[in-house]
């Protein structure tokens, strides 16, 4: 695209390439141009689309900083050892793929546009393990990396303390032989400072004397010996660490090809979603490229301006051409700017910040413009603006973007706008897109006169004086240059000669168009006031009406709700009835006094007002004679249960009870012998757990539900359920089982000895 300067793309490959995690990925944006065919764009806006798409649901790509590692797979290919630099940052490679594959995985939808890029990553879990595992992130060998490894780097920690040891032991014994009480150092070797009159006292290597002559820099014999033996040892390091970088570079030759294929997807995948989480940044979407049509822009915003000061407008052509008028600072210049730019965006696969974008395939944008509006006239010439016009008059074509900024201006008026209008005039007629800034009256009417050009002005608020940036389509406004020189302080005699002037100047038909103009001004922002008012109205509409389709939902869920816990609780009566009358049955006999019990068991079921709970501060023992309050019977505890319940025997008839139901009236006053269903309980201690690892969800939690049930049967005081982390639905399936569960007294996650949060240690009752 010749001279897109001006439109400063290069600002927004900048902020893309914010988003790429790698290096090779970042190079791909900041070398992005325009497409040069319209079927390969069409694929990279759809492929782009997609990434948008998923990145909303699944966040950004979860994959680190890598390097590009395509020269340590050649250098690979041909035998050579890799550094431990070059296999970690083939771990970083292989440790995005691990990574995507399962990004992608847990995406619901349909993968189209990527499928080719998001289902065929291969990876190496094992290289991918065993780099990690052999190569420490400062790109030292670990010492687990071999066994043989291990083995040499522990004789070494070994042999270097005896070395040290030694050398301070003589430290303590020759002290007097020495000029320093502490070890020093000399060719990476631990030496005694000796004084020469006690040379012969030490026998040893002499490596380096003081520059007096004075001290003696010894090496003991012994240690030579020790130090030789830990050279050994090092070289032994050395050639083992060679061994297995050889069998990790090794490893990586065979996976060459796939290594490769893999580096170039992670690539492509970081470049795509780098401009997929670009335009969800910006609030973009991916336009609509056409081979014919015009240019067609909906709520475009300039994507380099802050999102809390643009102003987002409609850039529509109905035709070819579209001049722009309006007051100075008025937001001419940033309309074309955005034009211009967000149409090299869309040809170059990148989200344009708009609600809705159709962008004619040019194939040149050619801009006339000043880099920048404050100094544009300063450093732009009328020779060197026509110079880029008649270079463009060659070379544009039916399908070219031209943009100039106030044609025709920089020279006398009068011929600057008869220059403008032919030169209109042949773009025209050479069929391509062009968008015109103005301030000149005569091309204003040129432009009401012509069909084939539309009109569009920026707004300007009379009454602050300042400019709306609102392009309007469909009118043409006025330059508003007395107002705004006297808003800024020139002298009123002046602004009233200029005014006289002008209208000596005027002709009629130029004075209709001016109060024209005004009038459509005034007009224009009525009907604002009224479309912002009308939409505020329908958006206050919707609001209620969608209240109160919530509030409908709401009622009719709480109804459903209502009428499921109904049937639970009549299910749950008749089942309790159905005992009731199956324990009746079975009796022969039935007496006065049973049949009485059975109602009392019947209006148990009843629901009532919740009363105050009774404290029971009694310890009941069998034999008790107590009073049931509820039906004011007497009757002795045959039983005392687990969770405060006791069993109360009145007149022949077993009645399980809470023990706040009961009044305790005076202990046993003879040994009777109550005959107790199953055998007693006892509290048991100990260790008691169950695993559902691995499990299906509902297969678990019939597991979990039955352990509770021996758990509690068996006496144990608590239990711990082993779940996992995993995906969490297990752990959450568990604690709601629990929460619901009345003989739960309490629970919580593992401790650090109890499996943490992969385990829930329950408490029962």
């Amino acid at each position: 695209m010749m001279n897109n300067k001006p439109l400063e793309f290069s600002k927004i490959l900048d902020q893309v390439a914010m988003y790429a995690h790698s290096s090779l990925a970042t190079k791909r944006v900041l070398d992005l141009t325009a497409y040069k065919d319209l079927y390969e764009l069409h694929d990279e806006i759809k492929r782009t689309n997609e990434a948008m798409d998923i990145a909303r649901l699944l966040g950004r790509l979860p994959i680190n900083a890598m390097d590009d590692i395509s020269g340590a797979i050649k250098l690979a290919k041909t035998d050579a050892i890799l550094s431990p630099e070059e296999l970690y940052a083939i771990y970083h490679v292989l440790d995005n793929v691990s990574h995507l594959k399962s990004y992608f995985a847990s995406y619901e939808g349909e993968i189209v546009a990527l499928r080719d890029y998001a289902t065929t990553l291969e990876g190496d879990e094992h290289l991918k393990s065993e780099i990690e595992r052999c190569i420490l992130p400062d790109f030292s060998i670990a010492d687990d990396a071999s066994a043989a490894l291990l083995k040499i780097r522990k004789s070494m920690r070994s042999l270097t303390s005896s070395i040290r040891k030694t050398m301070e032991s003589y430290l303590k014994t020759s002290g007097d032989a020495l000029s320093l009480d502490n070890l020093t150092s000399r060719n990476d070797r631990l030496v005694l400072a000796v004084k020469s009159d006690h040379r012969s006292e030490i026998k040893g290597l002499v490596h380096a004397t003081s520059a007096s002559g004075q001290t003696f820099y010894i090496e003991p014999e012994r240690v030579v010996t020790m130090n030789n033996e830990l050279n050994d040892l090092r070289a032994d390091e050395q050639e083992e660490i060679r061994r297995i970088l050889k069998t990790l570079s090794r490893y990586v030759k065979r996976i060459a090809i796939s290594l490769s294929y893999d580096l170039e997807l992670v690539t492509v995948l970081d470049f795509i979603f780098a401009k997929a989480e670009y335009g969800n940044f910006i609030d973009g979407m991916m336009p609509d490229v056409v081979q014919n049509g015009n240019l067609s822009l909906h709520q475009a915003r300039h994507p380099l301006i802050d999102p809390e000061k643009v102003v987002a407008n409609d850039i529509i052509l109905k035709q070819k051409v579209l001049m722009i008028t309006g007051s100075n600072t008025g937001g001419k210049t940033v309309t074309l700017k955005t034009a211009g730019l967000l149409s090299l965006m869309a040809e170059a696969g990148l989200p344009v910040s708009a609600t809705k974008a159709t962008i004619p395939f040019f194939d040149e944008i050619y801009v006339d413009m000043g880099d920048d509006q404050s100094i544009a006239e300063s450093l732009s010439t009328y020779s060197s603006h026509v110079k880029k016009q008649i270079q463009y008059l060659h070379l544009a074509s039916k399908h070219s973007l031209v943009l100039i900024d106030e044609i025709g201006s920089g020279t006398d008026p009068q011929e600057g706008s008869a220059l403008a209008k032919a030169m209109i005039d042949a773009f025209i007629q050479k069929g391509c897109t062009l968008i015109i800034t103005t301030h000149y009256g005569s091309l204003k009417n040129y432009g009401q006169a012509h069909d084939d050009i539309a009109l569009a002005s920026v707004g300007f608020n009379i009454e602050t004086m300042k400019p709306t940036y609102k392009l309007k389509l469909d009118t043409i406004g006025s330059s508003y240059a007395f107002e705004i020189a006297e808003n800024l302080g020139m002298d009123e005699a002046i602004i009233k000669k200029a005014l006289a002037y002008q209208q000596e100047d005027e002709n009629e038909t130029e004075r209709l168009a001016k109060k024209l103009a005004i009038k459509e001004a005034e007009l224009s922002e009525k009907e604002e006031y009224l479309t912002k008012t009308l939409a505020q109205a329908q958006a206050d509409k919707q609001s209620y009406e969608k209240k109160l389709a919530g509030i409908e939902r709401q009622r009719e869920a709480t109804l459903e709700q209502a009428k499921k816990a109904s049937n639970a609780l009549l299910d749950d009566a008749k089942k309790m009835i159905d005992e009731i009358v199956k324990e009746v049955r079975e009796k022969d006999n039935i007496k006065d006094h049973e049949v009485l019990n059975a109602k009392h068991m019947l209006d148990d079921l009843k629901h009532e007002k919740k009363q105050k709970v009774k404290v029971q501060n009694h310890t009941f023992v069998v034999g008790d004679h107590v009073k049931i309050d509820s039906m004011n019977r007497e009757g002795d505890i045959s039983e005392v249960l687990k969770n405060h319940q006791v069993t109360v025997l009145v007149s022949g008839l077993a009645i399980k009870l809470k023990d706040t139901d009961i009044t305790f009236l005076h202990p046993k006053t003879k040994v009777q012998k109550v005959k107790s269903g199953g055998r007693p309980k006892m509290k048991k201690t100990g260790h008691y757990e169950v695993n559902i690892i691995g499990m299906r969800y509902q297969e678990a939690m019939d597991t979990v539900d039955k352990f509770i049930d021996d758990a509690i049967v068996l006496g144990y005081p608590s239990v711990r359920i082993v779940h996992g982390m995993g995906t969490g639905v297990l752990r959450n399936g568990v604690r709601k089982m629990l929460k619901t569960n009345k003989n739960v007294k309490a629970f919580r996650d593992g401790g650090p000895n109890e499996g943490g949060l992969g385990a829930t240690v329950v408490d029962l009752e």
